[in-house]
């Protein structure tokens, strides 16, 4: 081969599989010197050099200068397999270093053919992505030629090859097409907390914004559902649930069983688990076609959520129960620090200072309770309430009450249960619960 044909390949190759020149004349020296060593029989003394600016070949045995041309057609047909291997292996390199770091992005390919139940997808020049089975919709049927749209998943260097492995069914699709179909969600405004996917079925998406004057939910789902609907297209009418994010487990778990209402919870943060009692009627819808509707939410939470229904009057009695716990929770250590009294007394002054607390805090007792006793008198300081002690209430939402003008005790019985569902973080059930210990503590 002459010089200039030397040069003329290794532009040609280096244009057309972006590899390196570098690395082409390293494949040419080696498969000249692989060629040289089985016409001579010897590993020994062969030794090949390319000069990368001319292409002239410098080539020796033992010192003495050799032809590399005579080296014979089978010698010379070993060196062309070397070098095609070493193009291989070049190219390997080139493709993994462009797709290893767009792990996780969403690439346009097109579908090339059907393999073992699988679609091997065209993603660029000399790259082909493989979609098993289990990366794919139950939704969607491409056929070879189609337009597609993908998550890469996995780049794995194999001996012959990079296998890039693609996916229709990642939560991780869901993302990228919200990013690309809202302007919120691509400017980081509203900001995607979690997924849950079943591919094919259905998705539960929550959001968030720190941007009050931005509706997270509403931005998502656009004028007359128009953003949500070309997402919804893109998945072959996957249905989409849209749900607003929340740090408490309580109200995130109500909202993750949406469409059903839920009519009270009971949370085990040691196991994160969740009983969660609904009405006979809401059962169904809380549990969803084959369980789907519970299956996705407690992805979406974190918690491991049971079902259960409850009539009203076992909701009434739980109510009760909880009500008197976290009063217990709540004015336990005050009450206990009011003072002390005899064994005989003690069941008798503990009950009035209770009841003195939820009948509004004021040092007479209540009509017919006993007088408390002078070494139990307290201080009304001593049983004032936080925002933060009250149910629900986080220090994000004592925040929002607080701009609100809902600090004080008589605002916020004044705003009744549908004023204070109205605060971003709080629902009716919560409300109530507040409104109970209000009417007998102050803020």
């Amino acid at each position: 081969m002459k010089s200039e044909d030397i040069l003329r390949y290794v532009d040609t190759i280096s244009r057309d599989k972006q590899i390196d020149k570098s690395l082409i004349f390293d494949g040419i020296e080696q498969a000249i010197l692989q060629a040289a060593q089985k016409k001579y029989g010897t590993a020994e003394g062969v030794e090949v050099t390319i000069n990368r600016e001319t292409g002239e070949i410098d080539a020796r045995l033992d010192g003495e200068p050799f032809n590399p041309e005579d080296l014979g057609r089978i010698s010379a047909g070993s060196g062309k397999q070397v070098l095609y291997q070493k193009n291989r292996e070049a190219e390997r390199e080139v493709i993994e270093r462009e797709y290893a770091p767009r792990i996780g992005e969403m690439l346009n390919g097109k579908v090339l053919s059907r393999k073992g139940g699988g679609l091997v997808v065209e993603l660029g020049q000399k790259a082909e992505g493989f979609m098993p089975r289990g990366e794919q919709s139950f939704a969607e049927d491409f056929r070879e030629g189609d337009r597609i749209r993908v998550i890469l998943k996995e780049v794995n260097m194999q001996p012959n090859r990079v296998q890039l492995l693609v996916s229709r069914a990642a939560p991780e699709l869901v993302k990228r097409l919200f990013e690309q179909e809202i302007p919120e969600v691509a400017d980081f405004v509203v900001e995607v907390k979690a997924i849950a996917r079943e591919a094919g079925f259905r998705t539960k998406i929550a959001v968030a914004t720190l941007d009050q004057n931005v509706d997270c939910v509403g931005a998502c789902v656009g004028v007359k559902g128009s953003r949500i609907r070309n997402i919804v297209d893109e998945l072959h009418g996957e249905k989409i649930d849209i749900v607003r994010w929340n740090d408490s487990p309580e109200i995130m778990i109500v909202e993750a069983l949406k469409p059903a209402e839920i009519a009270s919870l009971e949370l085990d943060y040691a196991e994160n688990k969740a009983v969660v009692y609904v009405h006979p009627e809401q059962q169904s819808l809380a549990i969803g076609r084959k369980g789907q509707n519970v299956r996705l939410a407690s992805k979406l939470t974190g918690w491991d959520l049971d079902i259960t229904p409850i009539s009203e009057e076992d909701l009434a009695t739980l109510r009760s129960e909880a009500l008197t716990r976290q009063a217990n929770d709540l004015f336990g250590e005050k009450v206990a620090a009011l003072g002390s009294t005899p064994e005989e007394t003690a069941p008798t002054a503990s009950s009035s200072a209770l009841d003195a607390l939820f009948a509004g805090g004021g040092n007479a007792p209540p009509s017919g309770a006993e007088a408390v006793p002078e070494e139990l008198e307290y201080d009304e300081e001593a049983l004032v309430i936080g925002l933060e002690d009250l149910p629900g209430v986080t220090p994000e939402v004592a925040d929002r009450l607080v701009e609100a003008g809902l600090d004080q005790t008589e605002a916020m019985l004044e705003a009744g249960v549908e004023g204070l569902a109205r605060i971003e973080g709080l629902d009716e059930e919560m409300a109530r619960q507040i409104l109970v210990i209000l009417e007998g503590g102050e803020i």
